[in-house]
């Protein structure tokens, strides 16, 4: 079943968002059968207070909230990504998937935000710097930007603009 049209069934529906105030015992209770909660449950909820899950419909989730009032406050809804994981990181454990997505009470202001994220996209840094092929980025250090050796001297112009600021700045 597609994302979008579960999304639209759930908010034709206009179920609640019930804040439940929880022991740790009751929480554990309302998750049975969901390894994955119930080990949250355990590790971080202390003995002997309380905590905050959600119930929509037959969904009950660990959340500290605020939620809307009802799911038919959403009007507009985007699934934006997903990525796949291992449970705490850890390649041992089982895979799972997570689902990223976006709603607005109007489609309007869903139009808007895509239109700004697409602007953002033209605008990253990462992008046009790749595009001027001032650097690089490898597989082995995802997420750190390595200067091509080519344009090594705007890098070097640049650490030495900052320490100039630093010694004049003391």
């Amino acid at each position: 079943k597609s994302i979008m049209a579960e999304v639209a069934k759930i908010t034709k529906k206009k179920q609640k968002f019930e804040r439940m105030v929880v022991t740790k015992d009751e929480a554990l209770g309302l998750v049975a059968g969901n390894p994955f909660k119930e080990q949250i449950i355990r590790t971080k909820v202390p003995e002997g207070t309380r905590t905050t899950v959600y119930k929509c419909g037959d969904f009950i989730d660990l959340c500290r909230g605020p939620h809307l009032v009802h799911t038919g406050k959403v009007k507009a809804f985007s699934a934006t990504r997903h990525s796949a994981t291992n449970w705490l990181g850890d390649t041992d454990n089982d895979s799972l998937q997570r689902m990223y997505g976006i709603s607005f009470p109007d489609k309007k202001m869903l139009k808007v935000w895509k239109e700004n994220q697409e602007k953002a996209k033209e605008r990253d840094h990462r992008r046009i710097a790749m595009k001027q092929e001032l650097i690089m980025f490898h597989d082995l250090s995802a997420g750190s930007a390595f200067w091509l050796p080519h344009r090594a001297p705007i890098y070097n112009k640049l650490i030495q603009i900052i320490k100039d600021h630093y010694l004049k700045a003391r």
